[in-house]
């Protein structure tokens, strides 16, 4: 199952289109991580930040990219 099938139907709109916004990002962190649980990733060592980072890359290669502090970054590691 690919790992955007866990998004609700506006946040994956968003995401497609390239009008992702910044209260998107929890949910796409979420449905990326659940993914990786899924396919045993987190077993080989992946943690949630790793899903933050493929979703942040994602977003820059569609030109959308948000600015975290410090604080906003560790609580979607959570």
């Amino acid at each position: 199952m690919h790992w955007t099938s866990y998004l609700t139907e506006e946040v994956r709109n968003r995401l497609y289109n390239c009008k992702t916004i910044k209260a998107d990002l929890k949910e796409l962190v979420d449905a990326r991580w659940r993914s990786y649980k899924d396919t045993g990733k987190d077993k080989q060592g992946f943690v949630k930040e790793d899903a933050l980072v493929a979703v942040m890359e994602l977003l820059d290669c569609n030109s959308c990219y948000f600015d975290l502090e410090r604080s906003e970054y560790d609580e979607l590691c959570r």
